[in-house]
């Protein structure tokens, strides 16, 4: 069967656009590189380049294998980098960006067991709720809320959240416990700040069957203050679950609502620019978080 090193020649020659210009970027003689696309088209019984005097251009069978044998030599590339990386131990800097409540209540009381594990790998977080660049801030990954936009990062998919509603046990003493949507409307509903109207739309059906979009009793731009303000009664918020685990366990704030929810699921996707620049930090951090964050 042909080598991995005629398939390099065979990608670098459709690159340059002929023999020479491949075994110029090659270092290697152009008579290498002939040989080498002979013994390809000779061991597949096709023709790979159309040939003229002046220019080479690509078959259609010369197109298909261009494809696959880039992602051939990205797997070879990854079988390569697994088994070296084993070898050695893991060290350098680990960018991660990430939105504040991420990074509260999942990044940070798991990330110990991960400087455990890779005791020379420094870590620095940024907490940001906008969509970061990772190129200009030199993130290295960024977790990213909701469906992904296209683009030319990579992705991989961590986990799912929902929302839910919450309301401190002395506010529903106060002011009554929920039961539909209409109640709704008589209650404080604390919400986001106009930068993230979306976030106000509640999942509870309204009469006409849309999601119930609130009118806010008291607003503000982080989701930690809102649960604050919720703790201390001043009315029902709508939060990613994963929020508020410890406040529901410690009794400051009780579930609301929970059997009018609209079924829903929000991604959580771990994004990156390339994987082979930083392979190795981003391949053993991704699986840290899909082993161990808890969505």
């Amino acid at each position: 069967m042909f080598k991995l090193d005629d398939l390099k020649i065979f990608i670098a020659t459709a690159e340059a656009g002929s023999f020479v210009g491949a075994a110029q970027h090659l270092n290697i003689a152009p008579s290498v590189v002939s040989r080498s696309i002979k013994s390809l088209e000779v061991q597949l019984d096709t023709t790979l380049f159309n040939r003229t005097t002046r220019k080479i251009t690509l078959t259609g069978e010369g197109q298909w294998l261009l494809s696959h044998a880039a992602k051939t030599l990205d797997n070879v590339h990854d079988i390569r980098a697994h088994f070296r990386d084993q070898s050695t131990e893991l060290q350098g800097n680990l960018v991660i960006d990430a939105p504040t409540p991420f990074t509260l209540h999942l990044l940070a009381p798991i990330l110990s067991e991960f400087t455990r594990q890779h005791p020379k790998v420094r870590l620095s977080l940024e907490s940001n709720e906008d969509i970061a660049d990772l190129i200009e801030k030199r993130v290295d990954v960024a977790i990213r809320l909701g469906a992904l936009k296209s683009s030319g990062l990579k992705a991989k998919k961590i986990g799912s959240i929902q929302r839910a509603f919450y309301a401190s046990p002395g506010y529903l003493e106060q002011k009554g416990v929920p039961v539909d949507v209409a109640d709704l409307r008589e209650h404080n509903c604390l919400g986001f700040s106009q930068k993230t109207p979306s976030l106000n739309r509640w999942p509870i059906l309204t009469e006409s069957g849309e999601w119930f979009e609130i009118t806010p009793y008291m607003t503000a731009n982080s989701g930690e203050t809102l649960k604050q303000l919720a703790i201390h009664g001043h009315g029902i918020l709508c939060l990613s679950d994963f929020t508020v685990r410890n406040e529901l366990e410690s009794g400051k704030l009780v579930s609301v609502l929970c059997d009018k929810i609209v079924p829903h699921t929000i991604p959580v996707s771990a994004v990156y620019y390339s994987e082979y620049k930083v392979v190795r930090h981003v391949r053993v951090f991704l699986d840290f978080l899909v082993e161990h964050a808890t969505l």
